[in-house]
């Protein structure tokens, strides 16, 4: 691992942490062995809560005892074990996970940009709404329906707008709409804390892809972070040809995403 991609793991270990010290004020938050997770006091939580792997000095032993009383306690909150991970600061983690009965669920790489890195992208014809908790329904219902489908690749339903409508709530998370000629046409979501801010739902509809809402909406995310005073973004690529699109707006790779379920 190079210098800079050393820094920028230990700042989103950093983050990870304060996550969790945040989400304490009004979760139940467990730490088991290594592992933390959050959980939501609200009725209705998430069926799936974050397990982040935080302690770096996690051994085989410990990781194998936490996995089955993390089971237990997330089924009491009826809720599915996800444990989430950086690969290069924990390169042996997932043999011991799927040891202890879970499957890998997906594995990204983590990117992330400082603000003397930033080459921002932005295209013309895109037009952008940012959303917030008196927007009108429409532009709810299909962000959710953007965000939550892959853009139209994945058949699932949509969270309701009224949680949406509370998520919108919080001061420190931007929520972006993209337009093209008027159709809605992308998302994009940060949420910073510390001076650092996580992107996530940055998708595009299916049949307007390539011209340039990625790009433009991940550009206005992080400059009005770096505006702010921020001076750190990260992000999971979906996939090769959106590592592209981040790498073309001076995003670098630090490790990788493992999520295990």
């Amino acid at each position: 691992m190079t210098k800079g991609a050393g820094r920028d793991a230990e700042r989103f270990a950093a983050w990870q942490r304060d996550t969790l010290a945040v989400k304490a004020a009004d979760s139940e938050v467990l730490a088991i062995g290594p592992f933390q997770v959050a959980l939501s006091k609200e009725i209705e939580a998430p069926a799936t809560n974050r397990v982040m792997l935080v302690d770096g000095n996690a051994t085989e032993a410990e990781t194998e005892k936490a996995i089955p009383k993390l089971k237990a306690a997330l089924k009491k909150h009826k809720s599915a074990l996800e444990v989430e991970y950086n690969e290069a600061a924990f390169p042996k983690v997932g043999a011991w996970l799927e040891a202890g009965g879970l499957k890998l669920a997906r594995k990204n790489p983590l990117m992330a940009l400082r603000p003397e890195a930033f080459k921002p992208s932005v295209a013309p014809e895109v037009h952008l709404t940012q959303l917030g908790p008196r927007a009108i329904a429409a532009e709810l219902e299909a962000f959710q329906q953007i965000r939550w489908t892959d853009g139209g690749d994945v058949n699932r339903q949509a969270p309701p707008v009224n949680m949406l409508r509370v998520e919108l709530e919080v001061p420190s998370s931007v929520f972006l709409l993209a337009w093209l000629d008027w159709v809605a046409a992308g998302t994009g979501v940060s949420h910073s804390l510390k001076g650092a801010a996580e992107l996530a739902g940055i998708v595009t509809q299916k049949a307007l892809r390539r011209r340039g809402v990625a790009a433009t909406v991940t550009s206005e995310l992080v400059r009005r972070h770096f505006d702010r005073g921020g001076d750190f973004v990260f992000l999971d690529a979906a996939s090769e040809e959106a590592a592209k699109v981040y790498e073309g707006l001076g995003f670098s790779s630090f490790g990788v995403i493992s999520v295990y379920r």
